[in-house]
């Protein structure tokens, strides 16, 4: 899923760590322009292999999760709440069931159909920290099966508490 089409990044340096939940094994993820970073879960996902450009995607080991982690540009410097509006309105969004935000940051989560799918009802899960002056931002989303939910949840507070947009 890629609500921010306009998203233009590249990244990808990985440093293997234990992770902080069970047993688990999680990369920290270092965009080389020095804008964010983010824990991503090594021991039960794996970068899918199609090179997407922009962003990168992670597929579940032997399930049907996926993690898409994103930075660009907020090239109409929208507020959180106004990035919000635009979101709800993408077509695969069939609802938004919870929303939080802050000054630099929010969050978003309901159900959508995912691209390339006929699955409807998959959960989302996204999070944008923008930069001071909201020029910039990074995100992550995250979509599962609603029969999920209960082992995806502490996979997405984890992602959630470390995503960080560094300071210009």
């Amino acid at each position: 899923m890629r609500l921010a089409s306009t998203a233009t990044v590249a990244f990808c340096v990985f440093v293997v760590l234990t992770g902080r939940s069970g047993a688990a094994e999680w990369s920290v993820t270092h965009d080389p322009g020095g804008r964010y970073s983010i824990e991503l879960p090594t021991s039960s996902f794996q970068q899918d292999a199609s090179g997407h450009a922009g962003h990168l995607t992670l597929e579940e080991v032997g399930g049907d999760a996926i993690i898409d982690v994103y930075g660009g540009q907020n090239v109409k410097q929208l507020a959180p709440a106004e990035f919000i509006a635009s979101l709800s309105r993408a077509p695969r969004i069939a609802d938004i069931t919870y929303s939080a935000r802050g000054k630099s940051w929010f969050v978003i989560s309901g159900h959508y159909v995912r691209e390339g799918s006929d699955a409807a009802g998959l959960i989302y899960y996204a999070k944008f920290v923008f930069s001071a002056d909201l020029k910039r931002f990074a995100a992550f989303e995250m979509s599962y099966s609603p029969a999920e939910k209960r082992r995806m949840d502490p996979i997405v507070t984890h992602l959630e508490k470390t995503l960080r947009q560094s300071p210009e």
